[in-house]
């Protein structure tokens, strides 16, 4: 196959710069903290008590954000606007516990694995990476050149997204009577030919491996403190970059061990990243304590859903009961927007103007004029369409199972509330992308990525002179969710999309929305408990990873799981030294959160001795 060449860097996409906007601060008494205490002997645990223990691989656990001095602030904007590595040196030596940090910043806790295990990590040392970069060499629709040099290079495979959410939806939409055949057939299209039923369920993967890009490109740096960069490629494996490089595809995940089994149930390469050292000139600068604060906050970001004093539970405890007076900048989101924006044009290689059009970007702000009509608009036809589902469910599938489908239909109605001080849509036009000559399977992650720059931007910002007595300034809610009940509105009951009333010319496509909410008190732990502990876990997801789960070593010709080692198991808690894990108002930690250090001896393990790495 005939090698076309990489698509050079166009200056005009180039990151614009970030500057950091501080919050400020609610008056002294209205700042509060979540009340964190451990249930009493013989009290009923809630969601809002302190769970009793903790045993789990993740790399996370219960952890809190580190306040950040606006030098330190100003610093991590340099990860909000990485370039592309131009050339990696040689002799570089990737250790376990590099790998290991790199991992929990990346495919461990990017947003995407925290809604169902559907990726996997396969890393190559040196010598393989040599021929996973001649399969790279041969790809159409690169995006970058491929380097030398790498000291490593990680393979991601992504499936179909299947969770409890989509077994419910293969019964929504089906005429009565009718659903007795037409289920049936698309229980058998689902798994065998790995469709969809609606266009946003398959978009969802790829919007999860453009949230995926962005951290890894990021972990990368934080992990080596400045000293290594990735080239990660997304473009040639989605859209027509799949279709025309199939047949090196094909041989780059036999490469990667993919098995017949997992080919049947929708497994492929979905990016790829080289790592390694670059020059000096290129690297990333800053404090050593700086670089371990930084990615300890990177672990205690979450999905913030609750507003105090507007979406709370009744049987909150009172500091979420309390509004507060805050408000975020102007000059913070439009911040965030450059942010999304630098993103968006950095993973489709156009000029950021370009950016701007393609990207369709829509704000509902409540604290200004028509903005709560609106919203409270878009939560009434949100409920509109659980309503419908609930009513229109076949009863001969509901009935025997106790109706837990149409009793998970409901949940949504909480999990997808669009609560916050702004609300942010994000979304494509399909004509404007094809205008354009762009994938429109490359611009559905680009949006993903974009998102969560712009997102993380925000929860940044939440970190800067947090006060003491508080957990954060700001949090956001990245979701998929309310996007998903407004397709099956546009699908099966008439309904225009979320991006209609402002772009209702271009006929949108919405693909992601984002909440962010002003306030000091962060939400349950609860919420976190339901990724880390099996007795307590949600019904729409998943676990949280060990890395030995969802990360495999290629050492001497064989696939080893990562830190899973004469059965033993990881339990330590990545950047832990920097400790920000939860504690009650007395002092008292959860006990296991603070987790166990891998062997030291291990940890400074060079994973691939004797194939060129002997320097760190």
């Amino acid at each position: 196959m005939a090698q076309q060449p990489s698509r050079p860097q166009n200056p005009e996409a180039l990151p614009k710069n970030l500057e950091v906007v501080p919050i400020v601060p609610p008056p002294e008494d209205q700042r509060r903290p979540r009340d964190a205490v451990f249930a009493a002997r013989g009290e009923r645990r809630t969601r809002y008590s302190l769970p009793s223990s903790l045993d789990s691989p993740s790399p996370v656990g219960y952890r809190t954000r580190v306040s950040l001095t606006e030098g330190e602030a100003e610093d991590a904007m340099q990860l909000l606007a990485l370039e592309r590595p131009t050339a990696f040196e040689a002799g570089e030596a990737v250790t376990d516990g590099e790998l290991f940090e790199a991992g929990s910043l990346g495919i461990l806790t990017s947003r995407q694995s925290t809604n169902y295990r559907g990726f996997r990590q396969v890393t190559f040392g040196p010598r393989d990476s040599e021929r996973v970069g001649h399969l790279l060499r041969s790809l159409l629709h690169r995006e970058a050149p491929v380097l030398d040099h790498a000291a490593c290079t990680h393979v991601y495979l992504a499936r179909p997204y299947r969770t409890p959410f989509t077994a419910l939806l293969t019964f929504v939409g089906h005429k009565p009577v009718l659903s007795l055949g037409t289920v049936p057939a698309r229980v058998w299209h689902k798994r065998v030919e790995h469709g969809d039923d609606i266009p946003t369920i398959g978009y969802l993967p790829h919007l999860h491996l453009g949230v995926l890009a962005e951290a890894v490109e990021r972990a990368t740096v934080v992990a080596s403190s400045g000293r290594r960069k990735a080239q990660v490629f997304m473009a040639p494996f989605c859209g027509r970059g799949r279709e025309e490089n199939a047949p090196i595809l094909r041989a780059m995940e036999d490469l990667a061990g993919l098995s017949v089994a997992d080919r049947a149930a929708g497994w492929r390469v979905g990016l790829v990243a080289q790592e390694g050292r670059v020059p000096v000139r290129e690297r990333v600068s800053m404090a050593a304590a700086t670089w371990r604060k930084i990615g300890a906050n990177l672990l205690a970001l979450r999905s913030e859903r609750i507003q105090p004093g507007v979406n709370q539970e009744d049987k909150a405890p009172p500091p979420y009961h309390e509004r507060q007076d805050m408000d975020v900048p102007d000059e913070l989101t439009v911040m965030a927007g450059r942010a999304g924006y630098n993103a968006f044009a950095h993973w489709t290689g156009c000029d950021r103007e370009r950016a701007k059009e393609l990207l369709l970007l829509d704000r509902v702000d409540v604290l200004t004029d028509g903005g709560k009509e609106r919203l409270r608009a878009m939560r009434k036809a949100q409920h509109l369409v659980t309503d419908k589902v609930i009513e229109r469910f076949p009863l001969w599938a509901d009935l025997p199972t106790g109706r837990v489908f149409t009793r998970n239909a409901n949940r949504g109605r909480k999990a997808f509330a669009l609560v916050g001080q702004r609300i942010y849509i994000a979304g494509l036009s399909r004509q404007g992308i094809q205008d354009a000559d762009m994938d429109w399977l490359l611009a559905v992650r680009s949006v993903g990525a974009a998102a969560a720059r712009s997102a993380l931007y925000a929860e940044l910002m939440g970190t800067v002179n947090i006060p003491p007595g508080c957990d954060l300034l700001a949090g956001i809610c990245l979701m998929a969710g309310p996007v998903n009940q407004n397709d099956i509105g546009k699908q099966y009951h008439g309904m225009d999309d979320l991006l209609a009333p402002t772009y209702g010319d271009q006929d949108p496509t919405s693909l992601l929305v984002w909440t962010l909410k002003a306030k000091t008190v962060a939400d349950p732990v609860g919420n976190e408990e339901q990724l880390l502990n099996p007795k307590r876990k949600g019904a729409l997801v998943d676990l949280r990873c060990g890395p030995h789960e969802v990360i495999s070593l290629r050492q001497r010709g064989k696939f080893v799981p990562f830190r899973k080692r004469g059965g033993r198991v990881n339990s330590e808690r990545a950047f832990a030294d920097v400790g920000n894990f939860v504690v009650s108002s007395e002092g008292r930690g959860i006990p296991g959160n603070r987790g166990s250090a891998w062997p030291r001896a291990w940890s400074d393990e060079v994973l691939w001795p004797g194939e060129g790495g002997d320097r760190r």
